[in-house]
């Protein structure tokens, strides 16, 4: 049986210069071996796919994956890009944030549906930073929110103090999940998680007849604490905050430190 890795994307393998050569080439390895690498992040449909082109970019390996868990657990997808399983938000839900969130000048409100991502309210500009995929943002009102799918609400939160707040005050309020990562809240559908993403991809193997022998986890912020404890094995980076290296089961300095002592058979990874 296969083993399934699951990875974070930012401040894990994604960062602002793009990603490490050895740990794509030690993602890349892991598939040739044998086992399985699920993306598992907070970051939309369409922001997986920047990243993915990023990592092979500035490392000249090709990423290649099976399964996307994405927009905080919210939607499943297969290494093809077809849509194993999505939760969207209620539009009233979408109305109760935005009446939350759009009034602040200190916070920024986007929308992600399976194929496009919306910028609500940025009063902060970072939408408009070319480090984050500026052009890959459109502008929309409330009211076109309201008459989309929305899996995920990313509130931009530079303000780690505000962030605690304003995540506990959208659970305790609105009942909804708002998952924390670096300078984001994830607002999504109450009870969504990475961890409960990866739970339904490994129903969704063993239905296939593909069960895994053992699911390990990496990651570095807050709401991979769920995946860590969803997971038989996890892996924080050296870098995460106190509570989330707690929280794992081992700490690394990078992914290919972390998949040095998993074994598996040596492969070379394919390049561009």
């Amino acid at each position: 049986m296969p083993r399934l890795l699951a990875t974070d994307l930012d401040g894990t393998l994604v960062f602002r210069h793009g990603a490490d050569r050895d740990d794509a080439r030690a993602l890349a390895t892991w598939r040739a071996g044998g086992d399985l690498l699920a993306l598992a992040t907070g970051r939309s449909v369409g922001l997986v796919r920047r990243a993915v082109d990023a990592v092979t970019a500035s490392t000249g390996v090709t990423l290649g994956y099976d399964y996307v868990v994405c927009a905080s657990g919210t939607t499943v997808l297969d290494g093809a890009g077809r849509v194993l399983r999505t939760r969207a938000l209620e539009p009233g839900q979408v109305a109760a944030v935005a009446e939350l969130v759009m009034g602040r000048g200190d916070t920024a409100l986007f929308a992600s549906t399976l194929d496009r991502d919306l910028v609500l309210h940025d009063p902060t500009g970072f939408g408009d930073d070319p480090r984050v995929y500026a052009d890959h943002f459109s502008a929309a009102t409330l009211a076109v929110a309201l008459e989309a799918s929305v899996v995920a609400l990313p509130v931009y939160v530079p303000d780690p103090d505000l962030a605690d707040a304003l995540a506990a005050r959208i659970e305790a309020e609105l009942g909804l999940a708002a998952p924390r990562s670096t300078n984001f809240i994830d607002v999504v559908a109450p009870g969504e998680s990475k961890a409960v993403g990866l739970r339904r991809l490994i129903e969704h193997l063993s239905g296939r007849g593909t069960p895994v022998s053992e699911t390990i986890a990496l990651g570095d912020s807050w709401n991979d604490l769920p995946l860590f404890e969803a997971c038989d094995r996890s892996f924080a980076m050296a870098h995460a905050p106190r509570q989330v290296r707690q929280g794992a089961t081992d700490v690394a300095a990078s992914v290919a430190q972390a998949l040095e002592g998993l074994g598996g058979r040596p492969t070379a990874p394919p390049t561009r």
